[in-house]
């Protein structure tokens, strides 16, 4: 919009890519076209690219190995149906709170034979451990947990859950949504016992529809699409080479940074919530108090419709979200009607609260003169929509 500054505060969605790395793709595509699994000449260049990306990542998170995918959510799909599949018709669960691409796995396992048992939340979005211990038992192939929740923030007591289900059903696949944690915070498979991991590039300034699956080095996964064998036999296709390189040198880029970062993203989200606070003061930040992530700040405003202040923010330049882009325009019941947010609904919201529940995000990029210019507009248009509520009868005849 010609004349308007525009401020991108919506990074748990999708982040601008990093100059470094549309530039590192764009030589590859260009000086590396050649199938990675050719023999001839074009080859090799390709596969060295390829190969030095994998160990690079797979260095990240101290996995055993590296399968490249177009995102998490195929990263998620193949973590957790591949693993059940690699056993026998058993249990699989995961939470009422979990992201679309885990959920959505229920129908595919459903038709392999497993049973998908779906545990209730805590009003700040996680998994509690009672709840996930009274569903564990020999027959669980599968535990699908999210490290950091894409729309509340909160943390998950990742360790806890890991020890109960090493306890009561040891010879399980555990699966960690990684998406919204991995280059904010730090993360070691073995440190926290897990079995998969799932990553998407453009959450953290890389490619979009480039991410991968890490996996321990006892993880047992079956393909989900076999194909031309590729990826050790896990995902068939012609490799995106340019993809995978962009992967590395964004992940580079925000592990260098992370801690630097992070720091700086707490402070944002910190600024916005107190700006808000006082225009609305009755604001509530939701998520859990302590257990979060640095980037995602949370709120529901009380009195206010979220889409609308979205809206009237957007108009003045600033870009934030009602919560999950996946539950935006796609996120219909079938019939052209705006579908319920699963999220607020597992964490207790009817749709009126759940109306008025906004989520800003922050990356790396974020400058702090961006930040108070829309710490201001938001509570400037806050303030605007507050003053015109109609006053109830009763207030009106004082």
């Amino acid at each position: 919009m010609p004349g308007v500054r525009r401020i991108f505060l919506d990074n748990a969605a999708t982040t601008p890519p990093l100059p470094a790395v549309v530039a590192a793709m764009a030589s590859a595509a260009r000086d590396c076209f050649g199938n990675p699994s050719s023999g001839h000449a074009f080859g090799p260049p390709a596969r060295r690219l390829l190969d030095d990306a994998r160990e690079f990542l797979r260095g990240t998170v101290g996995a055993g190995r590296v399968v490249f995918t177009s995102g998490g959510s195929e990263a998620d799909q193949l973590g957790i149906v591949g693993s059940a599949m690699a056993r026998a018709p058993g249990r699989v669960l995961m939470a009422a709170s979990d992201h679309p691409a885990l959920l959505n796995c229920q129908g595919l396992l459903g038709r392999l034979r497993h049973h998908v048992t779906v545990l209730p939340t805590t009003r700040d979005g996680d998994l509690d451990p009672e709840a996930l211990f009274e569903h564990l038992g020999p027959d669980v192939r599968t535990v699908a947990l999210m490290h950091g929740h894409n729309e509340l923030g909160t943390l998950s007591r990742l360790d806890d859950l890991v020890e109960l289900v090493r306890r009561a059903a040891p010879g399980a696949h555990v699966h960690v949504d990684l998406v919204q944690t991995y280059g904010k915070l730090p993360f070691d498979m073995d440190a926290h016992d897990v079995a998969s991991v799932a990553v998407s590039g453009h959450k953290f300034h890389g490619p979009r529809g480039a991410g991968f699956l890490a996996l321990a080095g006892t993880a047992e996964v079956a393909p989900l699409l076999p194909a031309g064998g590729q990826e050790g036999g896990l995902r068939g296709g012609t490799e995106n080479v340019p993809g995978a390189v962009g992967l590395a040198v964004a992940a580079e880029h925000v592990l260098t940074h992370q801690t630097t970062i992070a720091a700086r993203t707490t402070a944002m989200a910190e600024r916005v919530f107190a700006a808000v606070r006082g225009a609305v003061p009755d604001a509530q930040r939701l998520g859990h108090a302590d257990r979060r992530l640095p980037h995602i700040l949370s709120l529901r405003l009380p009195g206010i419709v979220g889409q609308t202040l979205a809206m009237r923010c957007d108009a003045r330049g600033v870009a934030f979200s009602t919560g999950s882009a996946c539950h935006g325009a796609h996120g219909d019941d079938g019939g052209g009607k705006q579908a319920d947010n699963h999220v607020l609904a597992a964490i207790g919201l009817d749709r009126a609260a759940a109306r008025e529940v906004v989520r800003v995000s922050f990356s790396g990029a974020t400058t702090d003169d961006e930040v108070a210019f829309a710490a201001e507009a938001i509570a400037d248009e806050s303030r605007r929509l507050l003053g015109a509520r109609p006053r109830s009868a009763g207030a009106a005849g004082r």
